[in-house]
C-alpha cells in the first residue's frame, strides 16, 4: 500500500488529536488574535524551531478534521506551507491569517526512511 506524504501527515496529526495536552488552546480563542510575541518566521524556516514560539502569516488552503475535537489546516506563504493543529473554529479556506503556537516535530518514518514534519501547535 503507497501513501502519499500528506495522508501520512494527516494520519500522524490525527494520532496527535488523540493523544490530551494541557498545552493545547481553548476553543474559544480566537484564530486571528496573537496572543504572546513570537518569533515571526516564513513556512520554510519552521523546521528549524522546533518547540519555539513562532508567528506565521499566510493563507489557509486545507483543511482536516483530527479525533478528539481538534483540526489541522494548512497555512501557505510565498516560500511554502506548514500545518497547524488547533481546537479553535476555523476561518474558510482562502482566508489570510497570522497563526501562533509552538513548533513539534512528528516522527515519521517510511520503509526506514526519515520523513518526519514540522507542524505549529496553536496556542
Amino acid at each position: 500500500m503507497s501513501f502519499s506524504r500528506f495522508g501520512v501527515v494527516l494520519l500522524c496529526l490525527s494520532a496527535i488529536g488523540c493523544s490530551a495536552s494541557p498545552n493545547l488552546p481553548s476553543a474559544s480563542n480566537n484564530l486571528l488574535t496573537v496572543l504572546e510575541p513570537g518569533e515571526k518566521v516564513k513556512a520554510n524556516q519552521v523546521n528549524e524551531k522546533r518547540d519555539r514560539i513562532v508567528q506565521v502569516q499566510g493563507q489557509i488552503k486545507a483543511q482536516a478534521p483530527l479525533m478528539g475535537g481538534k483540526r489541522a489546516y494548512e497555512v501557505q506563504d510565498e516560500t511554502g506551507s506548514v500545518w497547524v493543529v488547533t481546537q479553535q473554529m476555523l476561518p474558510a479556506t482562502g482566508t489570510q491569517v497570522n497563526v501562533q503556537g509552538k513548533v513539534k516535530i512528528q516522527k515519521i518514518e517510511i520503509a526506514g526512511k526519515d520523513e518526519s514534519a514540522a507542524y505549529i501547535e496553536q496556542h
